[in-house]
């Protein structure tokens, strides 16, 4: 091949990998708009049917539905979490009957992906009277507005969580140290870049591109949560090698899991869908064989109440795109 023909090859080839990613970019850009569109309804929906005597079984089905209406994907089960509950619950493989009673402080926390691209967005209903909790959802919802404000390219997320803390903490409230806001991925609900609450802790520079979930805690216990022993959400373990597997229904299950939820959360009441008998069992020897990692739910101590907001932001050149 001659130098000139070479270098027209180079050009064009060069050429077809520059629309190849502008067609990536646009098709990202089309999804998370899509996806939070969706995730925006879906808030509005379901809000008002928070109330009590619901059973969480119930709100969490329809608004897993209502996802699926729209057009969208679950990006993770739908948590319902009551009280001094942080984080992570969904009901079980059998409902254990939960409902919403007087003095709960109720949260939704709900994701949607398109084609993998995922927003995250959570809100707090409050049906307790006690004075003490007359501002925590406020609180988390300001600090949910003051961080995204200052969300821009080269910002360290530590920054933004020193705002957080402040204005949680102002509230007379404590930020959660474990939990946080976190980039996401495609196929990645966590992504590697954290939003932390705290000021003292890591942050990671915001880039633009980059797609956050601004997610924020307020708790009047002691900003601390613990793994309880109960899971109802799982995830696939994408770096643990071939093991052998005993049931066939762990076989099954994995198959299932793979082809239908790739890297993200789902919830094993979604097997029982799919699979009459076995998914407990399937499920233990999944995680035994780290095929599987689990979600336990995570808890504040008890008597405490946890509030909880969250939005999804993409970073632009100048600032920052509110997705949901």
């Amino acid at each position: 091949m001659t130098e000139d023909r070479k270098s027209t090859s180079n050009k064009q080839k060069k050429k077809e990998e520059i629309e190849k990613e502008q067609e990536e970019q646009l098709h990202k850009l089309e999804s998370l708009k899509k996806a939070g569109n969706i995730a925006k309804e879906v808030k509005n929906f379901i809000k008002p049917k928070i109330k009590i005597g619901k059973n969480a079984l119930e709100i969490i089905e329809i608004t897993e539905s209502k996802i699926v209406e729209l057009g969208g994907a679950m990006a993770f089960p739908v948590n319902l979490s009551l009280n001094h509950i942080a984080a992570h619950y969904t009901s079980p493989l059998r409902d254990d009957g939960l409902t919403i009673e007087d003095n709960d402080l109720v949260k939704i926390d709900l994701g949607v992906h398109i084609d993998g691209y995922i927003v995250d967005t959570a809100f707090s209903v409050n049906f307790n009277p006690d004075p003490s909790l007359e501002n925590i959802v406020q609180a988390t919802e300001v600090a949910v507005d003051a961080a995204k404000m200052m969300a821009k390219p080269n910002i360290n997320t530590r920054e933004i969580g020193k705002k957080i803390e402040s204005i949680i903490k102002g509230f007379k409230y404590n930020p959660i140290k474990e939990l946080g806001g976190h980039q996401t991925e495609r196929w990645i609900v966590h992504g590697k870049k954290a939003l932390p609450e705290l000021g003292n802790q890591k942050g990671d520079k915001m880039e633009e591109g980059d797609v956050f979930a601004v997610e924020i805690f307020a708790s009047t216990g002691e900003g601390s949560v613990h793994l309880t022993k109960n899971s109802f959400i799982y995830e696939l373990n994408p770096y643990s090698g071939r093991v052998p597997l005993r049931r066939k229904t762990s076989k099954q299950i994995l198959g299932h899991v793979n082809k239908n939820y790739k890297t993200l959360p789902f919830a094993e009441r979604w097997l029982a869908k799919e699979f009459r008998m076995g998914v407990a069992f399937g499920i233990q020897e999944l995680v035994q064989q780290n095929k599987l990692k689990a979600h336990y739910v995570l808890a504040e101590n008890k008597g405490a109440y946890v509030a909880q907001s969250e939005e999804t932001i993409l970073i632009t050149e100048d600032g920052f795109e509110q997705l949901t």
